[in-house]
């Protein structure tokens, strides 16, 4: 069975972000989100068309969230110092600069930051990685107004290095108790949960807070005894920040017993992450640091 998901597509891909079209087969080209119209697909005008955005993309829900966004290269060459902009200006500069906004489907973008880059080869570096993706989300929805890629892979490197370290598993037991009561943290729903284990215990996950959190009968079921990166990209859901922050910080500890930190991913494990889509709640505190 698959759970039904209740995000908000700022909460994944906010105004600022680095995402690409995942149904398009040619050139791999960046855009820039530069608006959340407050209206559906079935809403939303195509400009000089006649018709909806849900009309022209009809294998999408009618009801999904709108994005609009401009080309990456077109809006570096016509909008000089544009990541210095308030971005609650974008879409505005972006249009009398006379760049052309495309409107999607929310569902149909994905960020650039989901696909893992070919630098990151370590268990070390993938951890550091997608923790410092967690940090950029945060600061988009704490700073709305701010560009953070740079911030991203500023926080990377400085965690790769050591000069910041993993937080302690603490901080994300402070969120799950203000955060996720009475709302299932995998699908966003309000709910009667119960705890689930998110490393399950036949696969030598801890009974403990850290590796645990709310949620509903559905996703506990759905899940069961999967592997959580795995399922969460089987019914292409994206991660909470909660989630992922335990399950990292779970998985830093085993690697580090292990001596594997330093040591290269394999294959699968790098096929296991790229694509992961990550959200959070926009309540959710922003330091990620200790």
């Amino acid at each position: 069975m698959s759970p039904t998901v209740k995000r908000e597509p700022h909460n994944r891909i906010p105004t600022g972000l680095s995402v690409y079209d995942r149904d398009y087969s040619g050139k791999f080209k960046r855009l820039i989100v530069v608006n959340h119209p407050d209206k559906t697909c079935e809403e939303q005008m195509v400009p000089g068309s006649g018709q909806t955005v849900a009309e022209y993309n009809p294998e999408y829900e009618p009801t999904a969230s709108v994005v609009e966004t401009v080309y990456r290269d077109k809006l570096d060459n016509e909008v000089e110092n544009w990541t210095w902009i308030d971005l609650d200006e974008l879409a505005k500069t972006a249009s009398e600069a006379g760049l052309t906004t495309y409107s999607y489907p929310a569902p149909r973008l994905k960020s650039t930051t989901a696909s893992l880059p070919n630098s990151v080869k370590t268990h070390r570096e993938l951890l550091c990685y997608e923790s410092a993706r967690m940090m950029n989300l945060a600061a988009t929805i704490e700073h709305p107004n701010k560009f953070q890629e740079p911030t991203m892979w500023s926080n990377y490197k400085k965690r790769v290095n050591g000069d910041v370290e993993m937080s302690k598993i603490l901080k994300e037991n402070q969120y799950q108790l203000k955060e996720n009561r009475g709302i299932c943290t995998y699908c966003n729903r309000e709910s009667d949960t119960t705890f689930d284990h998110i490393i399950p215990q036949d696969k030598e996950g801890p009974d403990k807070i850290s590796n645990m959190v709310p949620a509903c009968q559905a996703c506990n079921s759905s899940k069961s005894n999967k592997n959580l990166i795995d399922w969460h990209q089987e019914h292409e859901m994206p991660i909470d920040r909660v989630v992922l922050g335990k399950y990292i910080k779970i998985k830093w500890e085993e690697f580090e017993r292990e001596d594997k930190l330093d040591k290269p991913m394999p294959q699968p494990i790098q096929e296991r992450w790229s694509g992961l889509e990550l959200t959070r709640r926009l309540s959710q505190s922003l330091s990620l640091s200790s």
